[in-house]
């Protein structure tokens, strides 16, 4: 009799086991989803972009009248110093061998036509201007070392390239050419004059 009572007595307990297995398990089932949640709001992520705004629209009427195919091999030389004094044996060479199409002309709506009579008109030319490099091509740096050449401050490949295409030699390349500049704007001023009126007579002025 007195055990039949304590299996009595073992309903409640059992009954406050259950309950508690199953809110236990409730509560981990919605802390997981909870923190599946939260995961999914905090997620990391990473992206890159590029905000750009058009100030403004100019209309460049560039006109190409030489394409110079360039080819050749930069060089740099640095050494390393003390107090200003050069260290023997630390000189350091660098060479870039590249190529690129040069492309020499004007700007087209700084041309002037105008009339010097019935049946003649004056073109004038404007400076002539380096418009771009087309297919730049340069090759990876070469280095000739000395024995203590680490010493030396290494050359900078990009500035390298920024001296060849720099708007010096662009001037470089224009002031060697500039002849055969003057010769390719006649024919190509005249070609176009003559289209319309192959009688007429044209002359040519060259700033600069």
């Amino acid at each position: 009799m007195i055990f039949f009572k304590a299996r009595v007595l073992l309903w409640p307990l059992l009954l406050i086991t259950v309950l508690v297995v199953a809110g236990t398990g409730a509560s981990f089932a919605f802390g997981g989803l909870n923190a599946l949640a939260l995961s999914s709001l905090f997620t990391s992520s990473s992206n890159e972009r590029d905000s750009q705004v058009v100030q403004s629209v100019t209309h460049v009427q560039e006109v190409a009248l030489l394409s110079l195919h360039i080819e050749g091999v930069a060089r740099h030389e640095s050494n390393g110093e003390i107090l200003g004094v050069a260290i023997p044996a630390s000189e350091k060479t660098t060479l870039i061998q590249y190529k690129f199409d040069a492309k020499l002309g004007i700007d087209g709506s700084q041309v002037k036509i105008e009339p010097t009579g019935p049946e003649s008109f004056r073109v004038t030319i404007p400076q002539f201007i380096g418009i771009g490099f087309d297919d730049p091509v340069f090759e990876d740096p070469l280095e000739s070392n000395n024995a203590l050449s680490w010493l030396a401050p290494p050359a900078v490949q990009t500035r390298m390239i920024n001296n060849i295409l720099s708007d010096e030699n662009k001037q470089k390349y224009i002031t060697q050419n500039a002849a055969a500049l003057k010769e390719q704007a006649k024919v190509f001023y005249s070609g176009i004059i003559a289209s319309v009126d192959p009688e007429i007579t044209i002359g040519f002025e060259f700033a600069g």
